[in-house]
């Protein structure tokens, strides 16, 4: 291999002494950086217009005047996608050059630079509490993206999807999904879909996921030597793609391939905790997050057997601190045993004593749930949170703990509906509610009380707290526009529909009362065989 006198550009910038090797540079290329080789490097410096109207105009005076006080730039802020103001998808993507401020960027066409800064700049931030230096790991997957074409493709493709609901009004969302609510096919009811929404960055997501799926495919069929943080790092962005589309249906079978991947890690040498690197063991504990929050209303699913190791739990334990549903360790596996017993047919095939023993089964998970003290839980997360936050998380620890009782009972009166329990489950509705009013949009934990508020919705019969959820849902759509939000409303819409044909209403309109109390809507979300991923 020949040799070039001179640092090529990158190691002479970091004051690195380079092995100048031809065409690139062996040490860029091991440090995952694309080498920018020994050559001039040319770059914009605020072109002047030489003719025409706008002789003597810069080129970033010219962006100004295209484009208002918008920059000129591939940035994307927040606010400006969630007020629909998106960029144009022509062909020509500006008259003025633009800066070449990302290297490794050079090499995309515009569109997919245009969606790797749009997830840099937004997406980003929803998958976490806490968009801060060193705690976003979902960062460290923007260089890693350009060695693996898959992982590339999945965050385009989440990025493209995001953009898409980004641009569509929330009030015409909502209005569009009441609209729906006399459908008594719930899941019919509830393709809205994206008719609403930027066709060309739907179609783009379409394409792209497409794509990341074949590469994945690919990849998954040489495992030995494929990267295994690549593939777990796009099976994991696939999960959040369904979850930004709706949250129904196709998010299992990546969460069965994401298993089937931790599962052979756990078997082999590598398995035990400390042998994974700082970025495995985020993406395997963001897998198991999503693992075990799935199994809370799937049918179809495969779920799990077996009770969670002590490498599992410690794994749950290292996502407390900053994953976007900040669900207690402790409480996740209550709902996936409860899960279990729920779609267990071996309890109407045995004789009572073995009723007896599934029921004191369940009974101990909802003790345990019941034991949980989310103030000692929120004080020892502190260390490991990214802010101080001990109020917050203290709330919304009490509300997923409400809920968890919440979802067992239902089980338990499922199975046994002569069952008698020491709580009133409307009160506990009423206390998720109360825990949840604690966090406003804009708090930092106000996108992890998407779950308990669907529980406290499908449970409540108050209409004053039916208005409360659904003000919940809608402020979580326009904070952080997740199809799973959209799509949970509109369940919560359905059922309480349903729930009220054939009742009476008392004379204040303030309760449903009668047939209603006996209604368990676990069996319903059952019945309906659909998927639903809530996080």
């Amino acid at each position: 291999m020949g040799a070039r006198p001179g640092s090529c550009h990158n190691c002479r910038r970091g004051r690195l002494k380079c092995d100048r090797s031809i065409p690139q540079c062996l040490k860029c290329t091991s440090r995952g950086q694309s080498c920018l080789g020994y050559g001039v490097l040319l770059r914009w410096e605020k072109g002047l217009a030489s003719r025409g109207k706008l002789v003597g105009v810069t080129s970033d005076s010219m962006s100004k005047i295209q484009n208002g006080d918008a920059t000129a730039t591939l940035q994307a802020p927040r606010a400006r996608f969630l007020s629909s103001r998106l960029p144009s998808f022509t062909s020509s993507e500006s008259n003025s050059p633009r800066s070449l401020t990302d290297p490794l960027m050079q090499d995309l066409d515009c569109r997919s630079r245009r969606y790797l800064d749009y997830f840099a700049n937004v997406v980003c931030k929803d998958f976490v509490l806490y968009d801060i230096p060193k705690h976003n790991s979902f960062r460290q997957l923007i260089p890693m993206a350009h060695q693996q074409p898959m992982l590339l493709q999945a965050i385009i493709a989440s990025s493209a999807l995001h953009m898409s609901n980004a641009s569509q009004q929330p009030s015409g969302i909502f209005t569009m999904m009441a609209s729906t609510q006399n459908s008594t096919n719930l899941v019919g009811s509830l393709s809205v879909g994206h008719t609403m929404s930027y066709p060309e960055a739907f179609h783009d997501a379409l394409r792209a996921k497409e794509q990341a799926l074949c590469l994945l495919n690919s990849a998954l069929g040489s495992m030995a030597s494929a990267d295994v943080d690549a593939i777990l790092a796009a099976v994991l962005l696939l999960i959040g793609f369904e979850l930004i589309d709706s949250g129904r249906g196709s998010w299992v079978f990546h969460i069965n391939g994401a298993r089937m991947i931790t599962e052979k890690l756990m078997e082999s040498g590598s398995g035990k905790r400390t042998a994974f690197s700082p970025l495995r063991r985020w993406l395997v504990s963001n897998c198991l997050v999503y693992d075990l929050l799935g199994s809370s209303f799937a049918n179809c699913y495969l779920l799990q057997g077996g009770e969670l190791s002590m490498t599992t739990m410690s794994l749950l334990q290292d996502a407390e601190g900053n994953h976007c549903s900040s669900f207690p360790a402790a409480l996740l596996p209550l709902i996936r045993a409860g899960a279990q017993i729920l779609n267990s047919n071996n309890f109407y095939m045995f004789p009572d004593t073995s009723i007896n023993l599934g029921l004191h089964d369940t009974l101990r998970l909802l003790d345990a749930a019941k034991s949980f003290d989310p103030a000692a839980w929120a004080t020892s997360l502190q260390p490991r949170s990214p802010a101080d936050d001990l109020l917050h998380r203290t709330m919304v620890a009490c509300a997923h703990r409400t809920a968890v009782c919440v979802y067992l009972s239902r089980i338990i009166l499922a199975l046994w509906p002569n069952a008698v329990l020491s709580d009133d489950l409307q009160v506990l509705a009423a206390e998720i509610i109360t825990h949840l009013s604690h966090l406003h949009p804009g708090d930092a934990l106000f996108t992890a009380t998407a779950w308990p508020a669907f529980v406290a919705g499908l449970e409540t019969r108050d209409l004053a707290s039916r208005s409360w959820v659904e003000r919940r849902f809608q402020e979580l759509w326009k904070v952080e526009p997740w199809g799973f939000t959209r799509e949970a409303l509109g369940a919560l819409r359905t059922i309480w529909d349903e729930r009220k044909k054939g009742f009476l209403l008392t004379t204040s309109d303030d309760e449903f009362y009668g047939g209603e109390e006996d209604w368990n809507w676990i069996k319903r979300l059952k019945s309906l065989g659909a998927d639903w991923l809530i996080a």
